[in-house]
């Protein structure tokens, strides 16, 4: 069941309901059709700026706020659509004021002191590494406080992800805990595959910008056809910097080339709702996924409707949210033994 809680009240009839969580969206969203009166012949009365709570089978999962409203009405029908999202919604569109800089702070200092600024909750739940405190951190008056925020992160190689709750913590794909495992002919409703080459290149090249010149490169085997992509690193002055940067390019594109996704009749499982941020075993034989593999489950999207109340999960390899590497002593690592796009291979062509 999808409750929904406004000004006092509990809205319960709508005709659809959607609410997606996503680890590449800071802010989960939702969108809601309801009649416009309830049975008692009330008006329905949710206005954009409103509060908003969510519930999906018992559990919270969403405090926001209505961001549009729209009405209708035809012969014999009359209608409300909101839609609106979570609170974290504000650092993603506004900018940070102040402070601008900030001295001898680590990361985590940093993003609760700009989740402070809007009224959201911090906090390191996963036990993130955050390295040492920055000597100093400042940013350019105008720039967004979830760009200022997406930056640090990304030199600690982590993920900012909201709760669905206004709340902000630290995610490494690596540390991620395992969820169910989706097998056709079990949980699995529907299931999906994509594979691309159209990001992809033979070969990458790298090249510093130190005073002597340094290259980097990496192959691409999948790749059958001479496809070449040059990238001038204005960062990199090491051999090991535009190596790294080289064979970053080369797995990350493998990894964005490969798209999964799965339905599941109902939102929750045996240890609780369908969350994003997990690690999921994925068996579809009908897809070509013939050997499990392991993926991350990267948004979630609750929905109820004429089909009932459904689960539609995105899936990823963990690959796709692999850090750039920054530094000469970071080496981007290998990716994965199991390689989704090898077993679909060889399953499509019967090799």
């Amino acid at each position: 069941m999808i409750e929904v809680f406004a000004n006092g009240r509990k809205f319960s009839n709508w005709t659809e309901a959607r609410v997606v969580r996503s680890l590449d969206r800071i802010a989960a969203a939702f969108s809601l059709t309801l009649v416009a009166r309830s049975s008692e012949g009330d008006r329905v009365r949710l206005f954009p700026g409103d509060s908003v709570s969510i519930v999906v089978d018992g559990v919270k999962v969403v405090s926001g706020y209505v961001d549009e409203l729209n009405a209708s009405f035809s012969a014999g029908s009359r209608a409300i659509s909101v839609t609106g999202s979570e609170k974290t919604s504000d650092i993603a569109d506004c900018c940070v004021e102040s402070p601008l800089e900030w001295k001898d702070k680590t990361m985590a200092e940093i993003v609760d002191s700009i989740c402070k600024a809007f009224g959201l909750k911090f906090s390191n739940s996963m036990g993130v590494d955050v390295g040492k405190p920055f000597s100093r951190f400042s940013v350019e008056p105008g720039v967004k406080a979830l760009d200022t925020i997406a930056k640090l992160c990304k030199e600690r190689g982590v993920l900012p992800c909201s709760d669905g709750l206004g709340g902000i913590f630290l995610l490494k794909p690596e540390s991620c805990s395992r969820g169910p495992a989706l097998k056709q002919g079990e949980n699995l409703a529907s299931a999906s595959v994509g594979f691309s080459l159209v990001s992809r290149f033979s070969k990458y090249s790298v090249y510093g910008t130190g005073r002597k010149k340094v290259v980097g490169e990496a192959s691409d085997s999948d790749v059958p056809r001479t496809r070449s992509m040059v990238i001038v690193d204005s960062n990199a002055v090491e051999k090991e910097q535009v190596q790294a940067r080289a064979d970053w390019e080369s797995r990350v594109r493998k990894a964005k080339s490969m798209k999964f996704s799965a339905s599941v009749n109902g939102w929750s499982h045996a240890n609780g709702l369908w969350v994003p941020g997990v690690i999921c075993s994925l068996f579809a034989p009908e897809a070509f996924v013939e050997t499990p593999i392991d993926l991350l489950v990267s948004s979630v999207e609750y929905s109820w409707g004429s089909s009932g109340s459904v689960a539609n999960l995105t899936l990823v390899s963990p690959d796709v949210y692999a850090p750039q590497p920054e530094s000469k002593k970071k080496k981007a690592k290998k990716g994965a033994k199991s390689d989704p796009w090898d077993s679909i291979k060889k399953a499509v062509k019967g090799k």
